[in-house]
């Protein structure tokens, strides 16, 4: 009796790490240095180079089991950033080091207001 309930706590201590949402998309990692920069937005055969761009970012430091992000990686801050109407295009750029500090940015690019 004593091995399920023991069974059923390590159960319910894992079912937040199972059941957690993902976001649309998962950045590459290595396990020193990664630096990855890639597209959100994939349809570009009818879009024009836009250089006008807001971007948005959060950190995470991770250590063991004590893990915290700041920031805010919306693609609602970063049109709000680059004072934008709307986004023809996004991007991200993702950079961590040894996994346990890294940044996530979100560029939005497009037409000012």
């Amino acid at each position: 009796m004593k091995k399920v309930f023991a069974m059923l706590f390590v159960m319910l201590l894992l079912q937040g790490c199972v059941s957690a949402p993902r976001a649309p998309f998962v950045p590459s990692t290595g396990g020193i240095v990664t630096g990855v920069k890639a597209p959100l937005t994939i349809n570009f055969d009818k879009q024009k180079l836009i250089k006008t761009y807001g971007e948005a970012s959060t950190i995470h430091v991770a250590y063991y089991i004590l893990s915290f992000a700041i920031g805010d990686a919306s693609l609602k801050k970063a049109l709000k950033d680059g004072l934008l109407e709307n986004a023809a295009y996004v991007d991200y750029e993702w950079a961590s080091v040894f996994g346990m500090f890294g940044k996530l940015t979100i560029k939005a690019y497009g037409l000012e207001k």
